[in-house]
């Protein structure tokens, strides 16, 4: 039983992979996903997506370290933990919102011109 498995998931697999082969020669085309033209737009595009994310994390953090504390029931070592998430996601935040400043100084003082 075990070699019929085993031939039907070899068989699928390579089915699965070998399926370009058999689209008859029909061109497939992808269109290009990043739509920036620059380094510079690439990477603003990156932290947009950063920021994205952090921002989306930073409550769903805080609320889990705060269940950590109420849910501690006088454990120490649980209280702990919740202010350690809570301290932590405080300063990642900070160093993301950090981060966009110093990245536009030194924008700036690279593109002043005297």
């Amino acid at each position: 039983m075990k070699k019929i498995f085993n031939k039907i998931i070899l068989f699928t697999l390579l089915s699965v992979l070998l399926m370009p082969l058999f689209v008859f020669g029909e061109e497939v085309t992808f269109d290009n996903p990043i739509t920036a033209t620059s380094v510079q737009e690439v990477i603003k595009a990156v932290f947009i997506w950063v920021y994205g994310i952090a921002f989306a994390l930073v409550p769903l953090m805080i609320l889990i370290g705060a269940f950590y504390i109420l849910t501690a029931a006088g454990d120490a070592e649980k209280i702990n933990t919740g202010k350690k998430i809570i301290w932590w996601t405080v300063i990642g935040l900070g160093i993301v919102i950090l981060s966009t400043g110093v990245s536009e100084l030194i924008k700036n003082l690279l593109n002043t011109t005297t």
